[in-house]
């Protein structure tokens, strides 16, 4: 113990003594990692559905009715990837230069500056539930930029579903090709007659630079080739083959490899990362599989 004295007008006085530290009080509980343990719903949920969802939430491989909503609104009012883009990025990524309502394309709406990514990592996963469902938001049937109100729309599975692919289901795109932006975000230049867009440049490379050839074309002939025959040209995807759409949209092919494309394609056909870019490393090969005609 220690003696203090205390000045008090020129005179000191004696204090009273300090006691001893007293020991070291219990330690806490082992806090839980954020966001904390999943809830059974999100365990149970099925992320390569719920990617199905997130490009045509409708469909059975969705877990959908089958049938396509009937309302005034255009589908890319009520399709998830339509604001947000097939990488989750908005219109920082491979959707930075897709026109929508306010650029002069009024039956599509504007690509969300939201990316979805960094929200799937940094929110909850209740949060993110709600986030998806959106209770109170617009109707599918109006051609908004706004949310749509999916509560009336989508089951809680499918919701959860939803989630858990936004939290584990997305390929980093720079593991299959490399993107460039590059110029002016978008916007109408009203100066001219008529007003001209002005978007930015997105630009593709080393497409399949990090996979396997020889195992991508050995996942193409189990996989593909039934329905795209041995070089992929047998169906025209939008006056693409099969080699150049995943040279020219690199953005969208692994997207429907992996969760499929009502009604052509089930969900879940190659769904691993490096499946992925061993077929993408084999469909960059323009001479084993060409252009169309």
């Amino acid at each position: 113990m220690r003696i203090v004295l205390l000045p008090i007008i020129g005179l000191f006085i004696l204090a009273g003594c300090e006691g001893d530290v007293g020991p070291q009080g219990p330690g806490g509980k082992a806090g839980t990692d954020w966001p904390g343990p999943p809830p059974a719903e999100y365990v149970n949920a099925d992320a390569v559905a719920g990617g199905a969802a997130y490009a045509k939430w409708w469909t059975a491989g969705a877990g959908g009715s089958g049938t396509q909503p009937t309302t005034t609104a255009g589908a890319d009012f009520y399709r998830c990837k339509a604001c947000h883009a097939w990488d989750g990025l908005g219109n920082a990524g491979s959707y930075a230069n897709r026109t929508g309502q306010s650029t002069l394309t009024p039956t599509r709406p504007d690509v969300s500056s939201v990316n979805l990514r960094s929200t799937a990592a940094s929110e909850s996963y209740t949060e993110l539930f709600n986030l998806v469902r959106h209770v109170g938001a617009r109707g599918i049937d109006a051609s908004d930029n706004t949310h749509p109100d999916f509560s009336q729309e989508l089951t809680d599975g499918q919701v959860w579903n939803i989630v858990k692919f936004m939290r584990e289901e997305w390929v980093n795109p720079n593991l299959l090709y490399d993107i460039e932006v590059s110029g002016p975000a978008m916007y109408v230049d009203y100066t001219q007659d008529p007003p001209v867009v002005v978007a930015p440049t997105v630009t593709y490379s080393n497409v399949g630079a990090m996979g396997d050839e020889t195992n991508g074309q050995a996942i193409f002939t189990a996989t593909c080739a039934a329905c795209h025959g041995t070089d992929g040209t047998s169906i025209n995807l939008g006056g693409r083959s099969l080699g150049q759409f995943i040279r020219e949209k690199p953005n969208e092919g692994w997207f429907k490899a992996k969760f499929g494309e009502d009604p052509d394609m089930a969900p879940g056909l190659v769904t691993s990362t490096s499946d992925l870019q061993d077929l993408y490393k084999a469909l960059a090969n323009s001479t084993n599989y060409p252009d169309l005609p």
